[in-house]
């Protein structure tokens, strides 16, 4: 059994194979050096020249549309560089060569500005602006638009927004609610620790009245449950009672937390998966937590991508999505003050960076272009209305199909070895294939 430094446990099972600290330490190497590699190509084929003029742009679905993700362009994230947070690619982009820090942070004020004035663009053309059951604090008879901001990886980073920064971008947003006459539902992207950094500095205290004038939430990463499949699968680097502490600190300041909570890994079967999500979400549940469910993806220069394409990692059928759904209609936590009238996101389908396949789009699915499509729309279709009752008909209905027999096929697979073995075994693999990897990416034009 092994502890890191900060004291959370790593080791799954202790069977003769190398312990979860060790695995976790080739797993970072390896991945550190896929992310150097990753930025070499975006240098190459992207180069920033200057400082950034406006902020990265990714989409998700909701009730009332899409709404967009901001990811300001600022400092690299430190744990993307130091090869922790498996799942996230935020910071795998160019940076400007030679640029200061001040001058990075002094690019925020224009990129927030290149977003409000395409407000009608990426906000108004894309979303409804209503939701029944919302409960604004104000001005209810507004429309409403979602956004979610991050920085390279946390709002509330210093080295990434620094808090003069964090001010002046909640206090623009509050003009512009008011100007515009909308009310502005406020995701704030961060980490767990960052979160008791500002609440112990009292800043979180300070900026409270802004954060409730723009209906602030925040939505904070933490992936898996089991403490294993976290900090060693995903390599979180997040103990379970920090992150406890900063969800209770989040729900006295009324910031209704949204948990991520990552839906594949590269040992698990696809049973293992769905039952590690129903664990991840029945404890979110206690906790009384929104849920944001990822579904997994090929992003080139990843660990997972480099398994897939030597044969070692198969992503899920799509009827894997029906399965997950199935889960977040049973999920049913009772927070303290919500903020958004429903419990749950599945997000994942569309993502940026763009993947080089998903669930979806995977060459290697045996479900029918047909089926798959019927199961991406029945989804959209839940999210965006929250229909329960039409979905488990359409659900019903593709389960009665004749694809539905290739994702039974996924859920009998059973795998007696340790996932602690079967990490070593794929790292052992991947160690070999590095070179010849990054061959047939180059050979792909990426």
């Amino acid at each position: 059994m092994a502890l890191a430094g900060n004291g959370v446990f790593l080791s799954a099972v202790d069977d003769g194979t190398a312990d979860g600290e060790q695995l976790l330490d080739r797993a970072l190497a390896l991945t550190r050096e896929l992310r150097k590699r990753r930025l070499r190509h975006e240098r190459a084929t992207a180069p920033l020249a200057g400082a950034p003029q406006r902020p990265d742009i990714y989409w998700d679905h909701a009730p009332s549309g899409r709404y967009p993700i901001i990811a300001f362009r600022s400092v690299p994230c430190d744990k993307y560089v130091l090869g922790f947070c498996g799942p996230c690619s935020y910071s795998a982009r160019a940076h400007p060569a030679g640029l200061t820090r001040e001058a990075q942070y002094a690019s925020l004020p224009r990129q927030l500005e290149w977003l409000l004035e395409r407000f009608d663009d990426l906000f108004v053309a894309e979303a409804s602006g209503r939701l029944p059951g919302y409960r604004l604090r104000s001005a209810p008879r507004r429309p409403w638009y979602m956004l979610q901001l991050a920085g390279e990886s946390s709002f509330f980073r210093d080295a990434e927004v620094p808090p003069i920064q964090r001010k002046m971008i909640l206090e623009r947003l509050l003009t512009f609610q008011e100007e515009r006459g909308v009310n502005l539902h406020l995701m704030l992207e961060c980490r767990a620790e960052h979160i008791l950094n500002v609440e112990r500095s009292g800043e979180l205290r300070d900026l409270a009245p802004l954060l409730r004038s723009l209906d602030a939430v925040i939505n904070v990463g933490f992936e898996a449950e089991n403490d294993f499949l976290r900090n060693v699968g995903f390599a979180k680097d997040l103990p379970r009672t920090s992150f406890i502490k900063a969800m209770k600190v989040a729900q006295v300041y009324g910031l209704d937390p949204g948990v991520f909570v990552f839906a594949g890994a590269t040992f698990l079967t696809v049973a293992e998966i769905l039952e590690q999500t129903t664990n991840s979400l029945m404890f979110l549940e206690k906790l009384g937590l929104f849920a944001n469910v990822m579904v997994p993806n090929l992003q080139a220069y990843t660990l997972p991508d480099l398994l897939h394409e030597v044969g070692l990692y198969r992503l899920p059928e799509p009827y894997f999505l029906l399965d997950l759904a199935d889960r977040l209609l049973a999920f049913r936590p009772v927070r303290s003050r919500p903020v958004t009238p429903f419990d749950w996101f599945l997000g994942g389908l569309e993502s940026d960076p763009r993947p080089r396949c998903n669930l979806l789009t995977n060459p290697h699915r045996q479900t029918t272009d047909a089926v798959t499509e019927a199961i991406h729309a029945c989804i959209i279709d839940l999210v965006r209305n929250q229909d329960d009752v039409a979905y488990r008909a359409r659900a019903a209905r593709l389960r009665a199909a004749p694809d539905h027999a290739f994702h039974e096929h996924d859920l009998r697979r059973r795998d007696a070895r340790p996932w602690c073995r079967r990490l070593q075994e794929q790292l052992d693999v991947a160690a070999g294939f590095v070179e010849n990897y990054y061959g047939r990416l180059r050979a792909a034009g990426q």
